[in-house]
């Protein structure tokens, strides 16, 4: 079935007589396992002499849009696909260990144990967001790791900006868009101290209205507020590309190559902020240093050098 669904993806009609050659079976088991497919939610239509057609549909099962790639790498090693899942970061993680390559992918129409930074809850409601994790093997030290959430934010901010939004970076890792979260990167590593074994960069993304549960509209919004967004396929894909260009950048010009369009990007840089953390203070972002940290005014006139912790943004999801 997985075939029928590929070539139904790459082309408006196909005959059953070629699906029947290229499958190895007869007519009648052609039509039985499109019945099957029919039967499991699949808009399939038959049109006569012309064959059979893919309806419109948003589904992200990988047959549906890894012909689409254009990358060397991200999506085209294992990619670990089901309509369930706990968390695609910690199923990841495990192919990791396993030995999955630079690449590998996980994704779902629905996360139960999904998580953002700081251990928060990530809702991942089925069917109306891109929930996905990519597995990284960068030659990079385990100091250079943060510059990774970066690039992911890089990528995914400029690939909605693509599609009409005026999406901006809060730093470190959220992307949001009219003062409302739109997307949130947890970034999780293993190494050892010279190197970086693994890299993990889970992006939750609300694309569609119920994306957002009712009580965080007030800081929270999906893509569709702003924009008629393509299918979740195109998002992904498009993401995949983007973030295979930021990380080879990173890879081969460093950070210094990536540091200004971030900057451009950040919403956090220039703006009232409060930090949360081992210590509260409020204070003005002025920049950011060569390593990534966010460089704060307080308000006495000392210099804070923050790397961690939580940075709310005055008018940016819902601090006033």
């Amino acid at each position: 079935m997985d075939t029928i669904l590929t070539m139904l993806s790459q082309e408006e009609y196909v005959s059953g007589e070629r699906i029947s050659a290229e499958l190895g079976v007869t007519r009648a088991a052609v039509w039985k396992r499109i019945r099957a497919l029919q039967e499991a939610g699949w808009p399939i239509e038959s049109a006569g002499k012309r064959g059979y057609r893919l309806g419109e549909h948003d589904r992200l099962e990988p047959e549906t849009w890894r012909h689409l790639l254009q990358t060397s790498a991200l999506g085209q090693g294992t990619i670990l696909y089901a309509h369930t899942l706990a968390s695609t970061n910690d199923e990841l993680k495990k192919l990791a260990v396993s030995g999955a390559t630079h690449g590998s992918l996980a994704l779902c129409e629905q996360q139960t144990s999904g998580r953002g930074r700081l251990g928060r809850v990530w809702q991942s409601p089925a069917g109306c967001g891109l929930w996905q994790s990519v597995l990284a093997r960068p030659a990079l030290a385990p100091a250079k790791a943060p510059s990774i959430t970066f690039c992911a934010a890089i990528a995914m901010c400029s690939v909605l900006r693509g599609y009409g939004l005026d999406a901006r970076i809060k730093w470190p890792n959220d992307i949001v868009c009219g003062g409302k979260k739109l997307a949130g990167i947890l970034l999780e590593a293993a190494s050892d101290p010279d190197r970086l074994e693994y890299v993990v960069i889970g992006v939750g993304l609300n694309v569609l209205p119920g994306s957002v549960p009712p009580e965080l509209t007030g800081q929270a919004a999906c893509v569709d507020d702003f924009a008629a967004p393509p299918k979740r396929r195109q998002i992904l894909v498009d993401y995949l590309q983007a973030l295979e260009e930021t990380l080879d950048t990173l890879q081969h010009s460093g950070w210094e190559a990536l540091a200004g369009t971030y900057r451009e990007l950040c919403v956090t840089l220039g703006a009232s902020v409060l930090v949360s953390g081992s210590e509260t203070f409020l204070g003005t972002a002025e920049g950011m240093d060569d390593e990534g940290a966010l460089l704060v005014r307080c308000d006495e006139g000392s210099l804070r050098r923050v790397m961690a912790g939580d940075v709310s943004v005055r008018g940016v999801m819902g601090y006033v």
